[in-house]
Formats: C-alpha cells, structure tokens, sequence
C-alpha cells in the first residue's frame, strides 16, 4: 500500500509530472524567504519577491540543491514548477 493511501491522500496530485519532493523543497524554500507561496504553474516575475529575496532565494537553492542557479537559470525557467524540473535534472 502506498504512502498516499494510508494516509488518505489520494486526490492530490500535482500539476505536473515534477517529483512532489523537489518542489516541495522549492516552494518551501520561496515562502521562508520570500514569503510568497508559490504553485507550479507561478511566474516568478508575477509574484511581489524582491529582488535581494531573489538573491537570497537562488543561494538557498544552491545550498539545498548542490545546482547552480544565477539570473540566466531563473530567466530561462520562469515557473516554479520548471525550476523544480531543472534542479530535479541536475541534481
């Protein structure tokens, strides 16, 4: 029996096929920081984070990760569940 089903959580799902791990992690890391809570689908452009929360956020993210984030990555990954699929393929 699966985790989900002992404890009773078999309608949550994600938006994508992103390990419900790594994004986790993610948008864990983005509401302590930033304190914005994130979906896979959030642009990090539309969210109100700041721009030294953005700094502070990719070091984090390096830290958790071991996966180098700088303004190239976050252009080029926009969403937070793209992010999550990065780190996931670099790790």
């Amino acid at each position: 029996m699966e985790l989900s089903q002992r404890l009773d959580l078999g309608g949550l799902e994600l938006e994508d096929d992103t390990p419900a791990d790594t994004f986790s992690r993610l948008a864990g890391i983005v509401e302590e920081v930033a304190g914005v809570v994130v979906k896979q689908s959030s642009r990090f452009d539309d969210t109100a984070i700041a721009s030294l929360d953005r700094i502070e956020m990719a070091v984090r993210i390096e830290e958790a990760f071991g996966v180098r984030i700088d303004d190239t990555v976050l252009t080029e990954h926009p969403t937070a569940g793209e992010l999550a699929d990065y780190l996931e393929e670099k790790q």
